[in-house]
């Protein structure tokens, strides 16, 4: 009993030795001599945090508040959702705060100044992104938090931030944004946290309410103000926009009591410049192209099938931008982007041109068919506007504030006719005559014969026009002149292809003159009865008749010309008239659509108290 008492006792005292020494038993592996000191500093601050707890403020009274210093470090702008209007940021959160729990002498661990824990394992301040639109739950990831001996806490977690972010596209693709990225403590008044800015640790040691660009990697789709300061200190910084700090309210009925209480949070603003090219490119210069095209519309001529072609085939165009910038822009949105404006304008000017382009198709082809041109729609349209637009210069229409002046027809000479009998008048006189007149004739004038008379050969009928200078009556009159252009109207036909020579008109005259009305013989008259002065006067009335009628036909010709260039001078000057209106439209729509500050102003929510 005594002998296997010894043998257990010196078998235990043997063990002690090898775990002393160090010495691992058969089977085991090698264990360290001496244990860590860091490993043991940390299990020591650990202990004494179990102790105490990790749920409760890191203070020892609870009436003294905890002072956190914050710090949000830009790495990357991921993306900006125009339509769901929500930021993606690559950001580092930097937190500062001091625990007096977490403190130990150098001197007794090695001289160990920093150690690395778990934020889980440790009180951490809930500060949140408040504008947060993720479907995630957490939005750092892991990091160990930094402690100092003196009980400074640094912790810098990486994050992935969705943030909402209010876009105002009315200068789309030219706009700038400003977004907010507010954080602050979850749970936490004023009286128990306040949040301060991020001091660097370079000088000169102050506040820093600014965006942290020193790591910054630049977007290719915007621009930032703080890359271009990313070398300045935020001391010096005047490009970038200040972040503020502001104080939430928020009341909580206990029992019948409304409390409210104040949390500090701070509003770190970042600017976005978007980078235009692309749009450039795929919006802006096809909209100029267009419009321009547009223009070429209004001055092809009205009887051309391109003039309506054109016209709707620019409406698809400008209706296929219209639906990439749909696609570009978000959906519900306070102000409509001024080139979707323009691209609606341009269309709705296209429609118009394409019914105004009918309306001048069709009064261009009007003609003479319902009458002349309204005596008010002349003097305003043709008269007015015509010469504003230059139109009117080059259409030679008559002027009617002109007067017309009478033109003053001089008597024809008269033709005397020898007093002879019929029967002395031979047959190679009268032959002559004949072929004289017919020769007359023939080169488009009227002569008389050289014969002498005392007797006039025409009537007391008389003719106006152009006919006026072949026929006039005995007596003077004045004839109202048409207007010059259409002078050469009036004997615009051959006249052997209209009227029967006098020949003809003489041998016919002979033969009524010879049958009666029944077409029988008159016996008491011979043929060999009719003087040669009594046929020549019964031709020149023939012919009077044929070349009144014929003058009476080219002066309702040129009436009808003159009706119908009123009709197409008036399409014309009203063609010329939109076009005007067009262009003045689009420049218009155009100033208005250039912003004229490149600054948008900071909203009042996101300026300081």
């Amino acid at each position: 009993m005594d002998i296997n008492f010894c043998f257990l006792l010196l078998f235990g005292i043997f063990n002690e030795i090898v775990q002393v020494s160090g010495i691992a038993p058969k089977g085991h592996p090698k264990e360290m001599k001496t244990k860590s000191v860091e490993k043991n500093l940390i299990r020591m601050l650990l202990n004494r945090y179990e102790q105490f707890g990790v749920i409760g403020r890191p203070v020892n009274d609870s009436k003294i508040k905890v002072d956190v210093r914050y710090g949000l470090q830009l790495f990357q702008i991921l993306d900006l959702d125009e339509n769901k209007q929500i930021l993606r940021t690559n950001c580092w959160s930097m937190y500062k705060w001091t625990d007096s729990l977490l403190r130990w002498n150098e001197s007794d661990y090695g001289n160990i100044r920093t150690v690395r824990i778990f934020p889980s394992q440790i009180w951490t301040p809930d500060i949140k992104l408040y504008n947060f639109a993720d479907e995630r739950l957490r939005e750092h990831r892991d990091a160990r938090v930094v402690v100092s001996s003196n009980g400074e806490m640094l912790w810098v977690p990486q994050a992935l931030f969705k943030s909402t972010c209010e876009v105002e596209i009315t200068y789309f693709p030219f706009d700038t944004q400003i977004c907010m990225l507010e954080f602050g403590s979850w749970t936490y008044d004023k009286t128990q946290m306040d949040i301060l800015w991020w001091i660097p640790d370079s000088p000169p040691i102050e506040e820093m309410p600014y965006l942290d660009f020193s790591d910054y990697v630049p977007s290719n789709e915007w621009r930032t103000d703080g890359e271009k300061e990313r070398e300045v200190h935020h001391v010096n910084r005047t490009i970038q926009i200040r972040s503020v700090k502001k104080h939430r309210r928020r009341s909580q009925t206990v029992g019948n009591e409304v409390i409210t209480r104040e949390y500090p949070v701070l509003r770190y603003l970042v600017r976005l410049r978007r980078n235009p090219s692309f749009y450039v490119f795929m919006l802006v210069i096809p909209c100029v192209l267009l419009s321009s095209l547009t223009l070429v519309v209004f001055w092809l001529p009205p009887e051309s099938p391109a003039k309506m072609m054109l016209g709707m085939n620019i409406f698809v165009a400008f209706f296929v931008l219209l639906l990439l910038l749909a696609e570009s822009t978000p959906s519900a949105v306070k102000n409509f982007p001024l080139i979707g404006v323009y691209f609606c304008l341009n269309m709705i000017m296209i429609t118009l041109s394409t019914f105004l382009a009918t309306l001048v198709i069709h009064l261009y082809f009007r003609g003479d068919r319902n009458g002349s041109v309204p005596y008010i729609l002349r003097r305003i349209i043709i008269e007015g506007i015509g010469r504003l637009t230059l139109v009117r210069q080059r259409i030679p229409l008559p002027d009617m504030k002109k007067p017309i002046r009478p033109a003053v027809i001089k008597p024809p000479k008269r033709i005397q006719i020898p007093n002879m009998s019929p029967d002395k008048l031979t047959k190679n006189e009268e032959t002559c005559c004949q072929n004289e007149r017919v020769r007359h004739f023939a080169g488009g004038t009227f002569q008389q014969c050289n014969m002498v008379g005392s007797r006039p050969l025409y009537g007391e009928e008389h003719l106006g026009g152009a006919a006026s200078n072949w026929f006039a009556p005995n007596d003077r009159r004045s004839v109202s002149r048409y207007p010059s252009q259409f002078d050469s109207y009036a004997i615009a036909t051959p006249i052997n292809d209209i009227l029967p020579i006098p020949g003809y008109l003489g041998q016919a005259a002979r033969k009524s003159s010879v049958n009666g009305p029944d077409n029988t013989v008159n016996q008491n008259e011979s043929p060999s009865a009719t003087s040669p002065s009594t046929t020549l006067e019964h031709d020149v009335r023939e012919l009077k008749k044929y070349v009144k009628m014929l003058v009476n036909r080219q002066k309702e010709t040129a009436r009808k010309s003159l009706v119908a260039m009123e009709w197409r001078t008036l399409a014309i000057v009203l063609d010329r008239l939109f076009f005007f209106i067009y262009i003045t439209t689009i420049m218009i729509a155009v100033v208005v659509s250039v912003p004229r500050s490149t600054e948008p102003e900071v909203p009042p929510a996101f300026r300081d108290d």
